[in-house]
């Protein structure tokens, strides 16, 4: 009787093993012998490079934008994905290189901010230990991690994401062509002295959706920016940290800035962005064709991190010169799995007059 009962559970610890590996290896892939490298020999290409770079490194969907609903109620929001291969130092008991099971690692971030209030959400997911609830296809634009989803392309975006109190759905559209970022115009940018990655943006997306609070539906006028970016760049060393800037103004013309920080709060001369005018046109914007200095700085009383919250940007050969200030300090996002940073929405005044958004990087734990 005894030897039966080991039988029947050995069979079973096998067919539960089997099916796990098989399972592993539908959803997983594999980590690449060599990773890609961003290079202008190979450029950006649409549609393909829309969908998933399972030879890259690190991958990110990123979207931030704003929803005007009933009696002009205003929230901001952000929904992004990343794929990131994990290093064989990343374990399991210390033992077991979690990327032999779970790579790669699929990280969601939805945050939405009530302007009228100042209520910051943040949510975040990731796809372990259940990584076949996680994927992208190389195929065509598609991203999922549990009932988190983006898909579309050629211009289409369609947003579906749910937590705490709130459930979003958007569908967006671009009538312009994807901006592509870096000196060339091939959508190949310097991470600072990290490397290199494939970037492009779809700023001007504009739609309809729903917002759920509390179960009731709201209906939503949103405008949006989107980022696409990845590559196989060595942050460790690279860089400290970098402040990124989406501007939206008035007139209808954008522009993208970034700024890789050293240890010493020096900017490196990767640094710089894109000029993109009403009608699309785009031009690249080095180091040395702008200038952000910090007016305010903020110290989150949860991570005692200091962040800046205003600033003056000034781009002389665009006759930009304007203050962006944060619409309220508190937008920092309370990461488990990660560094903490800070990405929320801002108000532009002088010159032009506009919002966008800010991120910032490695002030968490960095004295300023």
């Amino acid at each position: 009787m005894i030897r039966r009962l080991f039988l029947i559970v050995l069979t079973f610890v096998a067919l539960l093993a089997a099916g796990l590996m098989t399972a592993i290896f539908i959803f997983r892939h594999p980590t690449p012998i060599e990773f890609q490298q961003a290079t202008a020999s190979q450029p950006v290409r649409f549609p393909r490079d829309e969908a998933a770079h399972f030879d890259a490194g690190t991958e990110w969907w990123y979207y931030t934008g704003f929803l005007r609903g009933p009696d002009d109620r205003h929230h901001a929001f952000e929904l992004v994905f990343f794929k990131v291969y994990l290093p064989p130092s990343v374990r399991l008991g210390n033992v077991v290189p979690l990327g032999w099971i779970n790579n790669p690692v699929y990280f969601g971030h939805l945050a939405l901010t009530d302007l009228s209030s100042g209520e910051h959400l943040f949510f975040e997911r990731a796809s372990f230990p259940q990584f076949w609830e996680a994927g992208a296809r190389q195929d065509r634009f598609e991203v999922h991690l549990g009932d988190w989803r983006v898909w579309g392309g050629q211009g289409q975006h369609y947003l579906r994401a749910s937590a705490g109190p709130y459930r979003l759905r958007l569908d967006l559209t671009s009538d312009q062509a994807p901006v592509l970022h870096g000196p060339e115009g091939v959508g190949v940018i310097a991470m600072g002295q990290a490397g290199t990655s494939y970037y492009y943006s779809e700023p001007d997306l504009n739609g309809l959706g729903l917002l759920y609070v509390d179960g009731t539906p709201e209906g939503v006028v949103a405008t949006a920016w989107m980022d696409h970016q990845w590559g196989s760049w060595q942050s460790h060393g690279g860089y400290a940290g970098w402040d990124w800037f989406s501007l939206r103004f008035e007139d209808g013309k954008r522009v993208m800035l970034f700024e890789f920080r050293n240890e010493d709060g020096s900017i490196q001369a990767e640094s710089g962005g894109t000029w993109i005018e009403a009608s699309g046109d785009t031009q690249h914007l080095e180091a040395k064709d702008l200038s952000i200095d910090v007016l305010e700085r903020w110290t989150s009383p949860d991570t005692g991190a200091t962040y800046p919250v205003t600033w003056h940007v000034s781009v002389p050969g665009h006759s930009l010169d304007v203050v962006v200030e944060a619409t309220f300090p508190g937008q920092e996002m309370a990461v488990q799995f990660g560094p903490q940073y800070w990405e929320g929405s801002v108000a532009v005044s002088g010159s032009s007059t506009g919002v966008g958004f800010v991120e910032m990087t490695g002030y968490a734990g960095v004295a300023r």
